[in-house]
């Protein structure tokens, strides 16, 4: 198992209906890396085929480079929202775990 934290995740608020918010359960996500803009690199997260979510952007700067070199995407843990809050959350690796499983070589330009 790697080592995580649980992060929030941004830009939900037209994405997550209320269903969605209300169960607290533990699930899958897909992590995959996007578009390069203003922001700097977007890493969206996606659950049941569709984007529930961004990481933040400071996440995002962080784990884009070993997330290119794992081929764009990996399934990671999350959560549904704390209690007070509507936020999904994700187990984010660090950066070093995830370079661990990147393989030598890959790409590493964005």
């Amino acid at each position: 198992m790697l080592p995580t934290s649980r992060v929030d995740l941004a830009r939900t608020h037209y994405l997550v209906d209320d269903p969605e918010r209300r169960t607290r359960d533990d699930r899958l996500y897909i992590l995959r890396i996007g578009q390069r803009g203003r922001r700097g690199v977007d890493v969206a997260v996606h659950s049941n085929g569709r984007v529930v979510g961004f990481l933040p952007d400071a996440s995002a700067a962080k784990l884009a480079e070993p997330l290119l070199r794992l081929g764009g995407a990996a399934i990671v843990n999350g959560a549904g929202p704390r209690p007070g809050t509507t936020r999904l959350r994700v187990d984010l690796p660090t950066p070093e775990a995830m370079r661990s499983f990147a393989p030598v070589g890959g790409p590493t330009a964005y």
